[in-house]
């Protein structure tokens, strides 16, 4: 007996997409691949093809016989050429990475406010509103099957958050309170709004990287040296002022720091922060736009339509450095928190304090300016 034409179809199917690493995506669903269409298939369907690194200018042609009728003895068979273009399939988003890191940072300050509450302690905020961030990057980390990309990305996150918790935990612990967060814990009101900002600040911040991990695109190596670069010099700058401050501050608890980085920008550690991240948003960037595909058909009003919604991942991305921003350009000039009132408090009477204010760059410096006392130290 001769097999139908669907059982013909599905069997030559199964034996020849296995190899190509795409069992995931099942026979029946295949014949949703239209010839030079492969967003035909269901967004569902795409975030099963993940791990199908299979270049996009690849292509499977199979000449797959369909009928099967009698005639003269011989089987009439009708040819169809069935094109897959896997490359461009298995880039798909899948956001189930960036739904758990969500919940991570959420349980995280979750977790801390309910510390808050409960025991009035400083202690742990620095352990959880910053230790959420090493966490939040372990599982794409830990991943074996994660791109290079991806896991320079997590590294990243990982070292940076691991490095700025241990440093904070470590202060606390030394200082035993934080000023600026005295009056943030007086009421319930107050403990969850605290809680609640450092919550958008995980979340928002981290984007460059929780969008990241979605996209399956291996990205261009040559924007991930650079973004890798611009990260390395955040990073750098960061540690070296926190380092800076705390060895003077140590020796002149009664002055204000305006030695080394703090002689170029009034909040160095503030901007080795942006850097920073917008070094991983760069790693990240050309991962983020989705792959078109544009039809002959298609109007202009479409077409660019199109472009804008393949790029909409890369346009969320950039909220982390414009929440930043706001949120540091806030801190440093005491819109949102009262550091600047207790330093003017603290420091407004000297002269030479006052000239600095005036004169230092609240949180850009000079390029030039910066890298100097990056590279020297001092």
């Amino acid at each position: 007996p001769y097999l139908s034409a669907k059982q013909f179809t599905m069997k030559v199917l199964i034996r020849c997409l296995a190899p190509l690493s795409l069992l995931s995506f099942s026979p029946a669903q295949a014949f949703l691949v239209r010839q030079n269409n492969p967003a035909s298939i269901p967004i569902p369907m795409r975030t099963k093809l993940r791990q199908a690194d299979i270049h996009r200018s690849q292509y499977v042609n199979l000449n797959i016989p369909r009928g099967g009728t009698q005639k003269g003895g011989h089987t009439n068979v009708n040819r169809t050429r069935l094109q897959m273009t896997p490359g461009a399939l298995s880039h798909a988003f899948d956001n189930a990475p960036f739904i758990k890191s969500s919940l991570i940072f959420t349980a995280a300050n979750t977790l801390g406010l309910l510390f808050s509450l409960f025991t009035k302690s400083q202690l742990h905020v620095d352990l959880l509103g910053t230790g959420a961030f090493a966490l939040a990057s372990l599982p794409a980390l830990l991943d074996p099957t994660s791109s290079t990309r991806v896991t320079v990305s997590s590294g990243a996150v990982f070292v940076w958050a691991s490095k700025l918790t241990s440093f904070l935990l470590f202060r606390i612990l030394k200082v035993k309170s934080d000023a600026r967060l005295d009056g943030n814990f007086e009421t319930v009101g107050g403990t969850t709004l605290f809680w609640f900002v450092s919550l958008l600040w995980g979340l928002f911040c981290s984007l460059p990287h929780t969008i990241g991990t979605t996209s399956t695109i291996p990205g261009s190596p040559t924007t991930l040296a650079i973004g890798a670069t611009v990260y390395a010099l955040g990073l750098a700058t960061e540690s070296m002022a926190d380092y800076q401050k705390w060895q003077f501050k140590s020796a002149n608890p009664s002055q204000f720091c305006n030695e080394g980085l703090w002689s170029v920008t009034q909040h160095p550690n503030f901007f080795g922060n942006l850097l920073l991240w917008s070094g991983i948003l760069i790693m990240n960037s050309d991962s983020l736009i989705e792959p078109m595909t544009v039809e002959s058909s298609q109007g202009i009003l479409s077409t660019a339509w199109a472009a804008i919604w393949s790029t909409r991942r890369l346009l969320v991305a950039f909220a982390s450095p414009l929440f930043m921003w706001a949120l540091f350009k806030g801190q440093a000039d005491g819109s949102v928190t009262n550091s600047l009132e207790l330093a003017t408090k603290k420091y407004g009477s000297d002269p030479a304090y006052q000239e600095y204010v005036k004169s230092v760059p609240l949180l850009v410096p000079n390029i030039f300016a910066w890298l100097k006392a990056l590279i020297s130290g001092r």
